[in-house]
């Protein structure tokens, strides 16, 4: 019986790592080009200096692609370390879907965290999502980072993650804290209970006079900085009930399980692809589990009844909380048939609440509501207040215009379905136009192939294809549609820089390992020091460790 000992495993791995050196990154791409060969959808983008050792790497599988059509909406982004040997900072792109479970987007290794890197990701990042941009971005405060987005993204909502910020705050409001232990509370309240913005700048002024901190530097930084961060500022933005960063810090912590500051490129892109493969699993078990079992009801009523038919099974338990909780509170008319308030004295669920009021706005004939909750333009589900007066009025269905197709039980069809598969359907939006070039570009690059080789299949290419483009040309006889053509033009130029830009011929560059990066990750303490017993016990370790190792060299020799 063979018996391994840890040092044994380690010894493997070493030994296995050892003849990746120097190669790691030709391992990579032809592990990439690999992929590519059986996903034509794969994508890979990578930078080198001008003496060819690596920058940065991005790559992302062709259903992730199609998954960030139907679900890029929202994203996260966030920056880890201690991944691999290079100390290259990963940056993974995630979003959440139909299941509400977390999705990966794409996933690069930066040398550095400057804005000229942030922006090279970015615009990569986006074309191999088709052009289209996110309706909003999470991400943590970093300087550098914040200023890309703006750059890249210019039009995309852009929210510092509030766990990030509300940690800091306990680190430099620690003695505040501790003098004042009623004032956490009362923090929380202002940042998460304000409905609006003179109200949370109202409350935030009477919070500092009543503890006399106006001078008090980070409070300062914080409410300077209000926009980034607080609640009240994005409720009328999609955010899927997202606040934080905190499904890039979840799959961070997932990634550490399998990769950790030894591990090369090549083993930590394997590692990916088995994550990738788990996520897709437990997507496709709650397929399954949706599709063919009803999660029980907590009522009778047929707005319920709307929302199992069409929600996933985990979108429909929120809303089965939300109907709970509109039977909190009561309801007052305010204004005949228009406009309710609906006040709320206790909630179970908290123990300081305080009594607020919210008000909803209804048009019963067009069966629209406001409330300035804004709970339904955050996390796409009606809420509570605006249930509570459905009710009233007697609107049994669940309006359609309240239901978001990110969240039904077929929001992922698309996903599974190949992009040349998808080409045909009907509809022209820019990613519909971008599947279509991109499926006549591969066939018109086999005709050229085939018919560049002998001067009969040119003669007839040529006069087929100039009475196609005739037969083509008379679908447009429109100025309107002509534009449309000029869009489609631009569409198709699009897809050939996404698709060829980054994957040219590797006989013009050689790319070499990356240097070890120096990142803005988080420094090794200095070891502390230890007690006796600690050095005792540790030396006792060492000693056992040679006596292991004069038995081996003995057994060698017998």
């Amino acid at each position: 019986m063979c018996i391994f000992r840890r040092r044994d495993v380690a010894n493997v791995i070493a030994m296995d790592n050892r003849k990746l050196l120097g190669m790691d990154v030709d391992r990579t791409l032809l592990h990439f080009q690999k992929k590519k060969e059986a996903d034509s959808e794969f994508f890979y983008a990578v930078d080198a200096d001008e003496d060819g050792f690596v920058k940065h790497i991005f790559w992302v599988d062709g259903r992730s692609r199609r998954a960030y059509l139907e679900f890029g909406d929202v994203v996260t982004f966030d920056t880890t370390y201690n991944t691999n040997k290079y100390c290259m900072p990963l940056a993974p792109f995630i979003g959440v879907n139909h299941h509400r479970q977390s999705i990966f987007f794409g996933i690069a290794l930066l040398r550095s965290e400057s804005t000229t890197n942030f922006c090279w990701l970015f615009e990569t990042w986006l074309k191999a999502m088709y052009g289209k941009h996110p309706k909003s971005i999470i991400t943590d405060q970093d300087g550098a980072m914040k200023k890309a987005i703006k750059i890249i993204f210019p039009n995309t909502v852009h929210r510092c993650c509030q766990w990030h910020v509300m940690r800091k705050a306990r680190e430099k409001l620690g003695l505040l804290y501790g003098k004042h232990p009623k004032f956490v509370d009362e923090l929380g309240s202002v940042i998460n209970c304000s409905l609006t913005v003179s109200e949370f700048e109202n409350s935030w002024a009477v919070m500092v006079d009543k503890y006399e901190v106006s001078n008090n530097k980070h409070l300062i930084n914080m409410f300077e900085k209000r926009a980034d961060w607080a609640p009240v500022y994005f409720r009328e933005v999609f955010f899927a009930e997202m606040s934080t960063s905190q499904r890039s810090e979840s799959m961070n912590a997932l990634l550490k399980l399998w990769v950790n500051a030894h591990t090369s490129i090549y083993k930590f892109v394997c590692s990916i692809d088995n994550i990738i493969d788990n996520i897709c699993q437990a997507e496709g078990d709650q397929d399954f589990i949706t599709m063919n079992e009803n999660p029980q009801l907590w009522s009778k009523f047929q707005l319920e009844l709307d929302a199992r038919l069409v929600y996933t099974r985990n979108v429909f338990s929120v809303f089965k909380q939300l109907l709970q909780d509109s039977c909190l509170g009561i309801l007052i008319e305010k204004e005949r048939d228009t406009l309710y308030e609906v006040r709320i004295d206790s909630n179970p669920d908290f123990k300081h609440w305080k009594p607020v009021s919210y008000l909803v706005n209804i048009n019963k004939e067009a069966e629209l509501f406001s409330c300035n909750c804004k709970g339904f333009e955050f996390q796409g589900l009606l809420c509570p207040h605006a249930l509570k007066v459905t009710w009233l009025h007697g609107i049994q269905h669940l309006p359609s215009h309240y239901i978001l197709k990110r969240w039904c039980k077929n929001a992922n069809a698309g996903v599974k379905r190949p992009l040349n598969e998808r080409s045909h359907d009907a509809g022209n939006s820019v990613a519909m136009q971008m599947f279509r070039a991109l499926t006549l570009r591969d066939q018109f690059g086999l005709l050229v192939d085939l018919a560049s080789k002998d001067a009969d299949s040119f003669n007839l290419a040529e006069a087929q294809l100039k009475e196609l483009v005739s037969q083509v040309k008379t679908l447009y006889n429109s100025s309107q549609q002509q534009q449309d053509l000029a869009a489609s033009n631009e569409v198709l130029a699009m897809a050939v820089d996404v698709e060829d830009e980054f994957h040219e011929e590797r006989g013009n560059q050689t790319f070499h390992d990356p240097p070890t990066s120096q990142c803005k990750g988080r420094k090794k303490k200095p070891a502390r020091s230890k007690i006796p017993a600690e050095k005792k016990l540790e030396a006792a370790g060492k000693e056992l460790d040679v006596m292991e190792e004069d038995e081996e060299k003995l057994e060698g020799e017998i």
